[in-house]
């Protein structure tokens, strides 16, 4: 974790991409929460309230476009927000997925905001991490998080220091580290391979449609974030 500032002078704070995913194991380990073979969903619900000690309102009326909204307070725990209709879809019988993945990933994508952007509005904390100072110690501030901001897709890590959208693209990574975290994700696709017969190290691209459907399915989380995932570990054969 490094503090740099932005092309507006702004205070940012630089992850590299594996030290996210190491961040992210600790908060589940931490919070007794890792996921295994048995019971693979991360409860992120509990993470956020009974780890990371923020309030969490699941029917939250934002404005249009707004997933999930995390309010850091100038005194006082965190408050996540997440839209009504996005929790609505997730309640409504027999949900899809994508429904529930894309519920999932909002609440995970909202708790990262919190261990990882909380020093930027809480001078306490913002001391302990070796900074004196940050942009706003009395005002606390708000994350909005758009529906285009929320998603699994894999950044261009290298331009991410300039990105006005620096703290979305970091709160991604995590995000997919919470709900997919690597051991176990590789585990999982491994022995799913092996069941279906589709190999033993990596999935051919015209397989990948099927495993990519049942790890959404047992990790509830959308298909394009498992399917993501399993790029990121290079779990597709692309020759």
């Amino acid at each position: 974790m490094q503090w740099y500032s932005g092309p507006e002078g702004d205070q940012r704070i630089w992850y590299e991409p594996e030290d996210i995913e190491q961040i992210a194991t600790e908060q589940l380990r931490n919070a007794d929460l890792v996921p295994t073979l048995d019971d693979p969903v991360t409860n992120v619900e509990r993470l956020i309230e009974g780890h990371l000690h923020a309030e969490l309102d699941l029917y939250a009326e934002l404005p249009d476009g707004v997933l999930g909204l995390t309010d850091f307070p100038a005194r006082g725990a965190p408050k996540v927000l997440i839209d009504s209709a996005l929790t609505e879809a997730r309640d409504a019988e027999n949900a899809p997925v994508g429904a529930v993945g894309r519920w999932r990933a909002t609440l995970a994508h909202e708790a990262s905001h919190i261990f990882l952007h909380r020093y930027l509005f809480d001078p306490e904390m913002a001391q302990l991490a070796g900074r004196s100072a940050v942009a706003v110690p009395s005002e606390g501030g708000l994350m909005r998080c758009l529906h285009r901001d929320i998603s699994a897709a894999e950044a261009d890590w290298g331009s991410v220091r300039r990105r006005s959208d620096w703290r979305e693209v970091q709160a991604n990574r995590a995000m997919a580290a919470l709900l997919m975290p690597r051991r176990l994700f590789r585990r999982l696709a491994l022995r799913e391979m092996g069941r279906l017969g589709l190999g033993t190290s990596t999935v051919a691209v015209p397989d990948v449609e099927v495993l990519t459907a049942l790890l959404a399915d047992v990790l509830q989380v959308s298909k394009q974030a498992a399917r993501i995932r399993l790029d990121s570990e290079s779990l597709i054969a692309w020759d």
